[in-house]
């Protein structure tokens, strides 16, 4: 995955809060339904106006702390779902 590539979110996809473990993601385009924890609802967030890999990272360093050694991998993994899915839109 490009360090320059920006993820933004799909407009059409709709997000419902279900409780505080959890939120679901609905895309009306192919009707498939996502449920994502807070760590996902944390990048669907930064993705609002558009968000790179390196500036959802640095965010992450700046709200937590003891965070993975995996984390730039399980960010990257994350990202290739939403935007398979159609969740999310990224730059090319």
């Amino acid at each position: 995955m490009s360090e320059h590539k920006i993820y933004l979110r799909n407009t059409d996809v709709v997000l419902r809060d279900e409780d505080d473990s959890g939120s679901l993601l609905y895309n009306p385009d192919t009707g498939q339904v996502l449920v994502i924890n807070e760590t996902g609802r944390f990048i669907w967030d930064l993705c609002k106006i558009g968000s790179t890999i390196s500036k959802i990272l640095e965010q992450f360093n700046n709200s937590y702390k003891d965070l993975p050694e995996s984390l730039q991998e399980d960010i990257n993994n994350y990202l290739t779902i939403m935007t398979e899915g159609g969740f999310l839109a990224s730059s090319q």
